[in-house]
């Protein structure tokens, strides 16, 4: 990361104000979950999941822009359906923001960050950058988000991007995540969007008990 971040021979403009640190790099990989239900548990009592599925949210609108713009007119979120999945994941797990430690979010540009932090409830609308400011999203902060360098930091490979963010909320709930490890995490969110926003999953994971 350059000193100089307003430095256009290294982080040019992209469009309007994002730059080129402000977009994730298209990468291959792949990840896996197998899910099992809990009579499968019972009768493998050796096997040891990483971490139990809580609760799930998911929202599909059209993929245009500009109809999701006209429909919230007047709405406090810009993305009211962005909210509901989460809130429906919530609600699952009986649970509320309160009761997560911490989420993984799809930054695949910095702008979807800030419409996550919202959304999600973090701040009011529109106050994202005050979570931003305030530390609040780092590692050792009040709400971790992406510990792990989310998609800018880690790459984006569409397609896997969703599986690679379950896989990280699950590390961290099974006390795996290592050196990006929240310490004492027991339960984990992922807000996955895709197409401008127009199909939008939430899960929660929490730990495995004893």
């Amino acid at each position: 990361m350059p000193d100089d971040l307003s430095d256009p021979a290294v982080n040019p403009v992209i469009e309007g104000p994002v730059r080129r640190f402000d977009c994730s790099q298209i990468t291959d990989g792949g990840a896996g979950v197998v899910l099992v239900s809990d009579r499968w548990r019972r009768e493998h009592p050796d096997a040891r999941p990483i971490a139990r599925m809580e609760g799930w949210g998911h929202t599909t609108v059209g993929l245009a822009l500009q109809p999701k713009l006209d429909r919230s007119e007047g709405e406090p979120y810009v993305m009211p359906h962005v909210r509901r999945a989460a809130l429906d994941a919530f609600d699952r797990a009986r649970t509320d923001l309160e009761g997560i430690d911490g989420f993984e979010v799809h930054d695949c540009f910095a702008p979807s960050e800030y419409l996550a932090i919202d959304h999600l409830g973090l701040t009011g609308p529109g106050e994202s950058w005050k979570a931003i400011e305030n530390g609040d999203l780092a590692r050792d902060g009040s709400f971790p988000i992406n510990p792990g360098g989310g998609l800018i930091g880690g790459g984006h490979p569409v397609g896997a991007t969703g599986v690679r963010m379950l896989l990280d909320a699950s590390l961290q709930v099974s006390d795996r995540a290592g050196a990006v490890q929240v310490d004492g995490a027991r339960r984990f969110g992922t807000l996955n969007i895709g197409g401008s926003t127009a199909t939008v999953v939430s899960l929660v994971v929490g730990a495995v008990p004893d």
